[in-house]
């Protein structure tokens, strides 16, 4: 079956929208779905509340405009069939594979949160689930919703800085014990009966990934394939997963990219995104600008406030289910990124810091980081010189370790074997 994109109701009526969940960052979704409902391009179908003591004000304000509320996302899809044009999945990362798939079976149209779901199995479930429905779903990597994100590429592509040839990103954001203990998943690789791989890679700084393939695509809008995928993964924190990588990966274009990414950090430093090219460089920040530099020139890009992408998200959607020329992060570009965290899992284990080399430190809030001291340093070397913490010497490294992942379509997790034992198992740490 061939896909189809206009989900739009004829003669202007908004859409009808269903949301899964208004916690946690499901209350971003509940709020910009609310900027689309006063601009009388969306209207309220359903919603599913799972703990209303905790969602005092979203079930009141559901309840006053008569929209059903449900305890069950299952049951909300089962009465509201015919009711529903789409589905919002701002839930934990275990939940999106079969959430999108129930969607999908009842042909709604879908945005679910990034990353698309734990495994290349999963996002191969969900795939053949849009052929049979024809329909094209939304991924939640916002920043590929952006036209500046399509206007780089378009300069990449037209040779601004040259053939480009390596993609670099460094990001330190400390999260505290408090971000763990948030929800049931949050550190794990695995919980109740699926895979997890919760890390920085996989969920917070998954942007950066995803943005990345894009950029190393070979068209506008086709996103670089990975050939191989190397890794180091430590673990200062008491959770299953790692919380400090660096990985690094080369294109079968030949564009190579590294990744430095902590959640173990004294000091906050924002993504940003390096690409060097034969006559010159962009270098992408997180927050403010973006700048091209030739031997000729340089000019710079405006970027949105982070609430205004996450609200471009929601208009570029509206778009595409009313049928109009729209870009959007389809399953197919958020394919990569699962792709590389798969990988890393299954090429790398993961290294405990040892305790001389950690420092638990409190932050503004009072809450209690664990953090790796002079990673700022080593972080820092590391994606300015393109080497490993290994090379850098920094006391607590180890080697990395390669695969090649051209043939690679299915995730192992040897490496995680052990995690469905711990996930039945309360988290160390957990009351400190």
């Amino acid at each position: 079956m061939p896909f189809h994109t206009e989900c739009g109701r004829a003669g202007g009526v908004p859409l009808r929208v269903a949301l899964i969940g208004v916690t946690g960052y499901g209350f971003h979704y509940f709020e910009d779905l609310n900027k689309l409902v006063a601009a009388g391009r969306v209207r309220w179908a359903a919603v599913t509340i799972i703990n209303p003591e905790a969602a005092v004000k979203q079930t009141r304000y559901f309840s006053e405009r008569g929209v059903p509320v449900y305890g069950d996302y299952r049951v909300m899809l089962r009465k509201e069939q015919g009711n529903i044009d789409w589905v919002c999945i701002p839930t934990g990362i275990g939940w999106h594979q079969r959430m999108t798939l129930d969607a999908l079976e009842l042909g709604l149209q879908v945005l679910v949160e990034k990353p698309l779901a734990p495994t290349l199995q999963d996002v191969g479930e969900i795939e053949q689930a849009e052929r049979d429905a024809g329909i094209h779903i939304g991924v939640g990597f916002q920043h590929t919703f952006l036209d500046e994100t399509w206007e780089i590429k378009e300069r990449l592509l037209g040779g601004e800085i040259g053939k480009v040839d390596r993609i670099d990103c460094l990001a330190l954001w400390p999260r505290s014990q408090r971000y763990y203990d948030r929800n049931d998943w949050a550190g794990r690789l695995h919980h109740e009966g699926t895979w997890i791989l919760d890390s920085p890679l996989h969920n917070g700084l998954a942007h950066m990934v995803n943005l990345i393939l894009f950029w190393s695509g070979d068209s506008l809008g086709e996103s670089g394939l990975l050939r191989t995928v190397g890794a180091e993964l430590y673990r200062a924190k008491p959770i299953e997963s790692f919380d400090t990588i660096r990985t690094v990966a080369e294109m079968e274009n030949g564009i190579k990219a590294g990744v430095v990414l902590t959640h173990s950090s004294h000091h906050n430093f924002d993504p940003e995104v390096r690409i060097t090219g034969t006559r010159g460089s962009l270098l992408w920040r997180y927050c403010g600008h973006h700048t091209f530099t030739t031997d000729r020139a340089s000019s710079v890009l405006t970027t949105p406030t982070n609430e205004r992408v996450r609200e471009i998200m929601f208009e570029r959607m509206a778009d595409h289910l009313e049928g109009k020329a729209a870009r959007i992060c389809t399953s197919e570009m958020a394919r990569g990124t699962c792709k590389w965290v798969n990988a890393v899992h299954d090429a790398a284990p993961i290294r405990d810091i040892p305790a001389a080399h950690r420092e638990c430190i409190t932050d503004h809030c009072g809450d209690s980081i664990d953090t790796i001291p002079g990673i700022e340093y080593y972080a820092m070397r590391a994606y300015k010189e393109c080497r490993s913490f290994s090379e850098l010497e920094a006391p607590w490294a180890g080697a990395t370790f390669d695969i090649d992942v051209r043939k690679y379509n299915a995730f192992q997790g040897g490496h995680c074997a052990g995690s469905l034992e711990m996930a039945k198992a309360p988290r160390r740490g957990r009351n400190r």
